[in-house]
C-alpha cells in the first residue's frame, strides 16, 4: 500500500485529484482496459458478452468500496485459476501498477468520470482487420458445441449398456443396438471435438497446450479427443465381431467399449466443471443436504456464546 503511490507518481499519475483520490479512471483506467481488455470485451467481440467500454456492464462485476468482493478483481484478475484470470495465460499479463491502479480505483467507489466513455476507449485501440469468411464459419460452428455433445455422450454410453445386455440375451438384437450406436457416436465425437476447438478459443479459454494436469480446458479439450480415438480404434473391432461373427473378440470390444463409457463420463465432468465452476456437484450436494445442519450447528454455538 505505502508503494502504490510512488509507482503512480513514476508513471505520471498525481497523488490527488480533485476530489481527494489517488486513481482516475480517465486517466489510470481506461488506458488499461484498451491496451489490455477491449480486443476481447469490446464492442466487436464481446466474449461472454461482456464489455469492457460500457459503464453498467463493467461496473456490474464491481462491489465499489471493496475489491475483495468484486467479481472483476476476486474471480478475474488475481484468482490463481488459469482457465478463468484475465488477461488469459498465453496473452500479455496486467503489470503490479496496473493491478494496483484497478483495485484502489474500485475501493475509492470505482467512479466512472467520462461522459463519452466508449468513445474514448476506442479511440486508443488499433483498427483490427475485418475477419474473413472462413474465419467467421469456423467461429460460428463452434457455437454449435454445447448442444452437439450431447450425441456422442448419449450414443456412447448407450453401446456400453447394450453391449453388456448382450452377454445376458444373446439372442436379441442388442449387440446390432450397440454397433450402431458406436459407429454413430464415433462420427458425433469427432463433430463435437471439431465445434469444441473453436468454441473454446470464442470463449477466450486460450489456444494449444497439453498441460491436462495444471489445465482444465486441456483435461476437457483432450479426453474428448481420446474418446473419438477410442471410439474409432473400436470400431474395427466391432465390424469383426458383429457383421462376421467373429465372437470370440467380443470381450475386447466390451472392454473398450467400458474405457470409452469411463471416458465419456469424465470429459463430461470437466465440461461441466468450466461452466458451473470446480466441485459443483459437491458445492451443490452440501447446500442442498449439509446447509440446514451447518447452520444448525453455528446458531447452537451463537446461542452458548450468548449464554456464557
Amino acid at each position: 500500500m505505502l508503494l502504490w503511490p510512488i509507482g503512480f507518481a513514476a508513471n505520471g499519475m498525481s497523488i490527488v485529484n480533485g476530489e481527494d483520490r489517488l486513481i482516475s479512471f480517465d486517466r489510470d483506467i481506461r488506458p488499461v482496459l484498451a491496451a489490455k481488455c477491449i480486443q476481447c470485451h469490446g464492442p466487436d467481440d464481446a466474449k461472454n458478452d461482456f464489455r469492457v467500454d460500457q459503464s453498467e456492464a463493467l461496473l456490474d462485476y464491481i462491489e465499489p468500496g471493496t475489491a475483495a468482493d468484486s467479481t472483476l478483481w476476486a474471480d478475474y484478475l488475481v484468482t490463481t485459476d488459469d482457465d478463468t484470470r484475465m488477461p488469459p495465460v498465453d496473452e500479455a499479463p496486467l503489470t503490479g501498477s496496473e493491478l494496483a491502479a484497478i483495485k484502489v480505483w474500485i475501493e475509492e467507489g470505482a467512479e466512472w468520470e467520462s461522459p463519452a466513455d466508449a468513445a474514448a476507449i476506442e479511440s486508443e485501440v488499433k483498427p483490427v482487420e475485418p475477419a474473413s469468411l472462413m474465419s467467421k464459419s469456423w467461429t460460428f460452428q463452434g457455437l454449435f458445441h454445447p448442444v452437439s455433445v450431447h450425441l456422442p455422450v448419449a450414443l456412447l454410453s448407450i453401446s456400453c449398456f447394450f453391449l453388456v445386455l448382450s452377454y445376458k440375451f444373446p439372442n436379441a438384437s442388442f449387440q446390432a443396438v450397440a454397433f450402431h450406436s458406436l459407429w454413430v457416436g464415433a462420427i458425433g465425437a469427432i463433430g463435437a471435438c471439431v465445434t469444441g476447438w473453436s468454441y473454446a478459443q470464442h470463449e477466450g479459454y486460450g489456444n494449444f497446450s497439453f498441460d491436462v494436469i495444471g489445465s482444465l480446458v486441456d483435461r476437457h479439450r483432450w479426453s474428448g479427443i481420446a474418446v473419438a480415438v477410442v471410439s474409432l480404434v473400436l470400431l474395427p473391432l466391432a465390424v469383426k465381431v458383429h457383421l462376421r461373427q467373429q465372437q470370440q473378440l467380443r470381450k475386447f470390444w466390451l472392454i473398450g467399449s467400458i474405457l470409452v463409457a469411463v471416458m465419456v463420463g469424465g470429459t463430461g465432468n470437466w465440461g461441466g466443471e468450466l461452466i458451473q465452476g470446480s466441485n459443483h456437484y459437491f458445492n451443490e450436494f452440501k447446500q442442498l443436504f449439509l446447509a440446514d445442519g451447518v447452520e444448525g450447528k453455528a446458531a447452537d454455538v451463537q446461542e452458548n456464546a450468548v449464554e456464557e
